[in-house]
Formats: C-alpha cells, structure tokens, sequence
C-alpha cells in the first residue's frame, strides 16, 4: 500500500491545474502559464530541487545588455528559478514539452546546480520565438543610459494665418466699448 501512495505522488514537471495538485504540504506549486501546468517549486536555489528535476534559473540576463543587475552574477532583476524535472529523451516528459538542455536556445537559462549536464523538460519553442533576439554585443535601449531622442513639443500658440478666428481672442480694453456696453 506504501507503493502504490508513493506512485501516486506528484512530481516536479507533472500536470496540474492548482498548487494543491502539486503538493498538499504547499512545498510545491502549480505554474498556470505553462502548457497544462508545470508541478514546481518556485525561487529554488542551488542543489535544492528533488532529484528528479534541476533548479534552472530563467529570464537570467536582458538580451543586448552588458551586464546583470540587481541578483549579482546570477541574474537579472526580471529573473526567476524554478524547479524542472531532469530527462534523458523527450519520451521522458509529457506532450507539450521536449527534453532539452535549459542553457541553449531559446530559452537561454542558467542551470544553478553543480551537475550542468542535466536536460531538463522544457515548453515547445513557439512558432517565431525567434524573432526580435538582440545579440549580446548590441545595445538594447532598455540598457542605455539615456532615452532614445524624441521630436520637440511645439507648444506656441496657434498661428492665425489663414484668416481663421484664433482659438484664445486677446482680450483688450476696447472689446467691450465696441458694442456700445
């Protein structure tokens, strides 16, 4: 009877549609934003996850910038880590993902624990994921330290040319008299 429990136990990776599918003790959570959901532990840190799944570090640089903020050497301030499980062949995760090696592309991770040669179960790539890379030796302008140049704000008054009433009359002191008022 103790086998067939520990059978049934989630795992990093398996299919949920709340953090309780994952994981009754809360230790794990369910990632809603990937296909059919992805059992997780999120801000996992290195050699923390089970052993069935890696920590692996996403988002972990701004393309086209030169340099990491906010985390140090580990990350961008948009960065997140999170637990996915370990796999030899795409036979080894469920539909929807493939067995690849978190590091290459597109997904351009960082995998925080002393094995980096483990392959982790990834989202499928969307059709024209692609498109719009930066390449690490441009300068993206969200890195720049100046906003990129922008047209000047022609803040004068309308011009009357034209023979067209102006928008704001000049009131003057004999405007009133005119009239006879």
């Amino acid at each position: 009877m103790l086998a067939g429990l520990a059978a049934c136990t989630p795992e990093i990776g398996d299919k949920c549609q709340v953090s309780t599918d994952c994981s009754i003790r809360g230790d794990r959570l369910c990632d809603t934003s990937q296909p059919g959901g992805y059992c997780t532990q999120l801000n996992c840190q290195r050699n923390t996850c089970a052993d069935e799944a890696s920590c692996v570090l996403f988002n972990s640089a701004v393309p086209g910038c030169g340099y990491d903020d906010r985390s140090g050497p580990f990350g961008s301030r948009v960065a997140r880590s999170f637990c996915a499980a370990a796999c030899e062949s795409n036979g080894d995760c469920r539909g929807g993902y493939v067995c690849a090696d978190p590091r290459g592309y597109p997904w351009n991770a960082v995998i925080l624990d002393d094995n980096q040669n483990k392959r982790s179960c990834l989202p499928v790539p969307l059709e024209g994921q692609d498109g719009g890379v930066v390449a690490a030796t441009q300068k993206a302008p969200v890195c720049g330290p100046a906003a990129p140049p922008v047209d000047a704000i022609d803040a004068s008054a309308p011009s009357t040319d034209g023979g067209a009433p102006p928008l704001f009359p000049d009131p003057s002191p004999d405007a009133g008299s005119a009239d006879g008022g």
